[in-house]
């Protein structure tokens, strides 16, 4: 290739790269976010304590004899010999008000946001986590627990939602934590988490009486089937949105490159400087490439326009998305 044909493919690059719109994480799933990522921070695979184990971001088909309806997301999975429990995670602030099957959060700024019921949609995905565990004639807890953690101080709850056994406030919460002699926060946590749900059980019991305990070898077999269950992978958007979901190939050109290979909790970084100013004398003065993926993927050459063919969670097929609108790969 001459030096002017040369230079007008890397003018190209140039134009494609500084082009990609940056895509903000939206509104209505920041505060979800924040949850999450003080989530992956507390847990990194699972605890156990007392007779009983705790899980963080646990993946369930939705049904186990059709795999193409998609995959749930569990924050926390509880399980003991008495009981397992489902456990959503809320960073919500402001004020909460139900309105019918909505549960709708009135921010400080004025604006509202409408979420789905987290009880009925976490009984959802515990009915899915049973389900996968009666597949493989493992016994599941007689006790089946949904709970919603409402961790930020600065929520107001309508009294009556405040009051159910399945909503967990902060400083509910706060009264485990304080007693924990755990080193670290982390660490605190979590069994606080699983505290309070051994000693809702131990209330259930006392009330309704004892109810059997599955055996220990069932107990056992679930523990090890819910740690062999997948996170979701991650695409981080330039902007800073993150889209969770299945990260299946890379495609460039002809080439296709599995991601499914890739370790557990790996990233791939596209690297690229965006300043305007310095990409295009790169583009005109130099000759390195633009753009490019650290490894393992160091090695392939990449445009802009080259894609990764992700399928996003909820979404009913997968999607091509160019890499000049990615920040970062990241394997669950």
């Amino acid at each position: 290739m001459n030096t002017k044909s040369s230079r007008t493919s890397r003018l190209e690059i140039w134009r494609d790269i500084v082009s990609a719109k940056r895509e903000p994480e939206l509104d209505e799933v920041t505060a979800g976010r924040d949850a999450e990522k003080a989530l992956r921070s507390l847990v990194t695979d699972h605890l156990s304590w007392k007779a009983a184990s705790i899980f963080h971001s646990k993946r369930v088909p939705r049904d186990t004899r059709a795999q193409s309806r998609g995959r749930y997301e569990i924050d926390l999975v509880v399980i003991s010999p008495n009981q397992i429990s489902a456990i959503e995670i809320k960073n919500w602030s402001g004020r909460l008000r139900i309105d019918g099957d909505r549960w709708v959060q009135e921010r400080r700024n004025g604006g509202e946001i409408a979420h789905e019921n987290p009880l009925s949609k976490n009984k959802e995905k515990l009915d899915c986590l049973c389900a996968v565990l009666e597949s493989r004639n493992i016994r599941v807890p007689p006790a089946r627990v949904c709970r919603v953690i409402f961790w930020n101080k600065n929520i107001t709850v309508p009294i009556e939602v405040a009051k159910r056994d399945e909503i967990v406030m902060h400083h509910e919460l706060d009264r485990f934590l304080t007693t924990q002699k755990a080193t670290g926060f982390a660490e605190r946590f979590l069994i606080s988490v699983l505290e309070l749900c051994l000693d809702q059980e131990a209330s259930m019991i006392a009330t309704d009486g004892f109810f059997k305990a599955i055996p220990s070898r069932d107990y056992s077999a679930a523990v090890e089937t819910i740690t062999s269950l997948e996170t979701f992978d991650k695409i981080e958007l330039l902007g800073g949105r993150v889209i969770s979901g299945d990260l299946l190939e890379i495609r460039v050109g002809q080439d296709r490159l599995p991601l499914k290979t890739m370790p557990s909790g790996s990233e791939v970084k596209v690297v690229c400087n965006r300043s305007k100013v310095i990409l295009f004398l790169l583009a005109i003065l130099g000759s390195a490439p633009m753009i490019s993926l650290s490894h393992p993927f160091s090695t392939i050459s990449i445009s802009p326009r080259d894609k990764v063919l992700f399928h996003q969670a909820g979404e009913p097929k997968p999607e091509e998305i160019e890499f000049g609108r990615i920040s970062r790969l990241v394997r669950g």
